[in-house]
């Protein structure tokens, strides 16, 4: 068996090496390459997929070729001949659609109508928004219907669609693949309901003390507009170069997360689209308005810039955002409080059908509340609780002996996701631009929390640096600034195209917490949409 094997992969290289590097544009010879090498030592079924990899992207390069000389066929009159041609090109390349608008049509206008109403149908089911095929296709259907109880015959049929429909708008010469529709302008608002399931206990005041609030009920979340989370989003493309992103929200960060330290965030963005590579700049603001650190409520604002960069194909699309914390680092010598934000966003998606995408998402938030001098008025207030709840006491005492004594400090928390997630779209089959998809995704969320930092100005910028890194805790076998939770997220999304340009859509969003969390949370997200 060794020796047919060997001498299999030696016919292989003979037969396929010389060809392949004449006829094979460069991108075919490193894969066919690879197919010889693999053949060589003996890998075959390896060495075949590269073979077959090489086989797909010639096939992709004819396709053009098969396609234009059908169009030049067609235009001098040889419809027959156009069809081969046609079919041969959306053979070779389902994803050309222009060829199956043309296949589809040159079967119409030749009376072959079940053909034409079946790649038509084909073609819509693949490129919903297509506007030719719509031109010739109800009536191929009628005249389908027609033809099945032997009306008409099929020359005078195509003598009427002739006089009735005329000839589709001119196509350009030159075959192009599917493209997505590129919209000039995108429009979302939402608004999310935040119910929760409590049955731990909620403590206050830094842990002063707790309550027990069980059973279930609504969960509020500040906002500067309303207390809700909500998002307003638009993108406006004016030309396919260039495409600016505008966000204002009151982001859900997670169940866990206090309330009102990000009481509104708002995005600008320019994103420049260079062939397959993505290149943006941005800015982003956050307002925080909560009691949540130091005892006192505060309303603070943290501006910063951010970068931009990502790649897309015809399959996969995938985006970087860092809005870097260490930017703009708050300097020793400031007096009061300060906020200080970070953010990094990995997001993919992979089209692995027209019908059926997969994405995932790497979310990385962080966010820091500066104390830069001694605040008598927290410490009395500390010492004042140190007097009624007994159960903390030394610990009141010691924070605020600590607060007193100490003019630099820093509260931290950040939230840390990881999802993956799958979107099932054209659910509905329907020709009037209806349209139905679903996504389901499973979120892992790890929640950081590192109060009463003393030394925010350390080697690590603020003391703490990317990702909650305490340099302080490193070698006290802490490098990280106090894991405190995590949670796991189920999300359930339904989008409704309703009309060419408008969709509503809704999500269930289920985060169920660990033991050291005092509630899971049940939330429905509702929000509709523009495209143009």
């Amino acid at each position: 068996m060794k020796k047919i094997n060997i001498l299999a992969a030696g016919v292989c290289i003979v037969l396929i090496m010389e060809p392949g590097s004449r006829i094979f544009p460069q991108i075919d010879k490193e894969i066919n390459k690879r197919g010889v090498d693999l053949g060589k030592q003996n890998k075959l079924d390896e060495a075949i997929r590269q073979f077959d990899k090489a086989i797909e992207l010639r096939d992709r390069e004819a396709a053009i070729v098969y396609h234009n000389k059908g169009f030049a066929l067609e235009n001098k009159g040889n419809i027959k001949e156009a069809i081969n041609h046609y079919e041969e090109a959306w053979k070779r390349n389902p994803k050309q659609i222009v060829s199956g608008e043309r296949l589809g049509y040159a079967y119409y206008v030749t009376g072959d109508y079940e053909k034409a109403v079946s790649t038509g149908e084909t073609v819509l089911k693949r490129d919903p928004a297509n506007k030719e095929v719509p031109k010739w296709l109800a009536d191929a259907r009628l005249k389908l219907a027609k033809q099945k109880e032997a009306l008409p015959t099929p020359e005078k049929l195509k003598e009427q669609a002739r006089g009735k429909e005329g000839a589709p708008e001119e196509k350009k010469f030159e075959a192009r693949e599917q493209k997505e529709e590129r919209q000039i302008f995108y429009f979302t608002i939402d608004a999310m309901l935040r119910t929760g399931l409590f049955y731990g206990r909620q403590y206050h005041l830094g842990g002063l003390y707790y309550t027990t609030p069980h059973g279930y009920r609504v969960v509020t979340d500040k906002g500067l507009i309303v207390d809700v989370p909500y998002t307003f989003f638009i993108r406006l493309s004016p030309i396919p170069l260039v495409e600016f992103n505008f966000t204002v929200e009151n982001p859900f960060l997670g169940a866990l997360m206090p309330e009102g330290i990000v009481s509104q965030s708002q995005t600008f963005e320019a994103v420049f689209h260079l062939k397959k590579a993505i290149l943006g700049v941005g800015a982003m603001v956050n307002y925080y308005d909560s009691d949540v650190a130091f005892y006192r409520r505060y309303k603070l604002w943290d501006v910063k810039p951010g970068l931009i960069i990502g790649y897309k194909n015809n399959d996969l699309e995938t985006r970087i955002i860092w809005y870097p914390r260490v930017l703009l680092m708050d300097p020793s010598t400031s007096t009061g409080k300060s906020l200080d934000t970070g953010l990094l966003k990995l997001d993919w998606s992979y089209q692995l059908d027209p019908g059926l995408n997969l994405y995932g998402l790497i979310h990385a938030r962080d966010y820091y509340v500066f104390n830069h001098t001694r605040d008598k008025y927290v410490a009395m207030n500390l010492a004042r609780d140190f007097l009624f709840y007994a159960p903390r006491a030394y610990d009141s005492a010691a924070y605020a002996l600590y607060l007193f004594d100490s003019n630099r400090t820093a509260d931290y928390w950040g939230v840390y996701d990881l999802g993956l997630g799958i979107t099932f779209s054209n659910l509905l089959d329907r020709p009037d631009n209806i349209q139905l998809s679903v996504s389901i995704e499973l979120i892992e969320r790890f929640y950081l929390r590192d109060l009463m930092n003393k030394n925010p100005y350390t080697l690590a910028p603020n003391g703490q640096g990317w990702f909650g890194l305490n340099v302080s805790k490193f070698t006290k076998g802490k490098p990280f600034s106090g894991f405190h939770a995590f949670s796991q997220v189920i999300g359930l999304r339904f989008e409704e195209q309703l009309a060419r340009s408008f969709f509503i859509y809704q999500k269930l969003i289920l985060e169920l917490s660990d033991q050291d969390s005092d509630h899971h949370e049940f939330n429905l997200q509702i929000g509709m949409g523009v495209k143009i």
